[in-house]
């Protein structure tokens, strides 16, 4: 069977897009499933996880630039069954391509030649609806969104949604949403019980949820993973029930 290729989505920053792209693929791995992390923003949060972006001499800039295979930029990674395309700030650049008719396909198409080598592909998108964005919604099969339980979240759930179901109608057919995961969350406020069910109008919820905390932050700065940085937490244990949930829903 093809990969799984998941979007992870949300056109506003700060939602929590970047660590559960990273934490979703180094769970998958660790659970012996052959996982490809691809970082379509060119701020680069998720590769300087792994390496410093600047002293790349590949990235997707030059896959998009049409100047290489999407495997001749693939990293390997400290978990066996994970890699990374990585991307660096000159990825900003190919937003002029977004002009061309074959723009939007471009990162389904680079991925045709190796996405049998993997079970799970996770794109970390962009907080905007660029062309990188839309990319990785054409190259998906399916769309998981993370979303803090706030008001500002949900504002642009409805334009989200509008933008999917464009995609779907006219270009990706078989794409199909996952779900909402609430990130960031505060369980006992009253925000939390009153925007819980307005997420739910626009995505189903994933049961699985994961908590506001330092951990998360930390594992940023420490370049790790949740799982490497701090394996006994409770974020941890959250991002693992995601994961499961996810395969579940998947039957992967």
């Amino acid at each position: 069977m093809s990969a799984r290729i998941i979007a992870i989505t949300n056109q506003k920053g700060g939602e929590g897009k970047t660590t559960t792209a990273l934490n979703l693929a180094f769970a998958l791995a660790k659970d012996k499933k052959a996982t490809l992390l691809i970082d379509m923003d060119p701020q680069a949060n998720t590769t300087g996880i792994f390496t410093n972006p600047d002293k790349l001499e590949k990235s997707l800039y030059n896959v998009f630039s049409g100047q290489v295979s999407l495997a001749d930029i693939l990293l390997p990674t400290s978990e066996p069954l994970l890699k990374v395309a990585p991307s660096k700030i000159t990825l900003a650049e190919v937003e002029s391509y977004s002009l061309n008719v074959d723009a939007p396909y471009i990162l389904r198409d680079a991925l045709s030649p190796v996405k049998n080598d993997f079970k799970f592909i996770i794109i970390d998108c962009p907080p905007s609806l660029s062309i990188f964005t839309i990319n990785a919604l054409v190259a998906a099969t399916h769309v998981v969104v993370p979303a803090q339980a706030e008001k500002f979240s949900i504002d642009g759930m409805s334009g989200l949604q509008t933008t999917i179901n464009s995609i779907k109608r006219r270009i990706n057919p078989d794409l199909e949403i996952l779900g909402a995961l609430v990130t960031q969350l505060k369980p006992k406020t009253v925000l939390t019980k009153t925007i819980l069910p307005v997420v739910s109008q626009f995505f189903p919820v994933f049961k699985a949820t994961i908590s506001a905390g330092v951990a998360v932050g930390e594992s940023h700065l420490a370049s790790k993973s949740i799982f490497d940085y701090a394996p006994d937490s409770k974020q941890a244990a959250e991002y693992r029930d995601f994961m499961k949930e996810l395969c579940h829903e998947l039957k992967a």
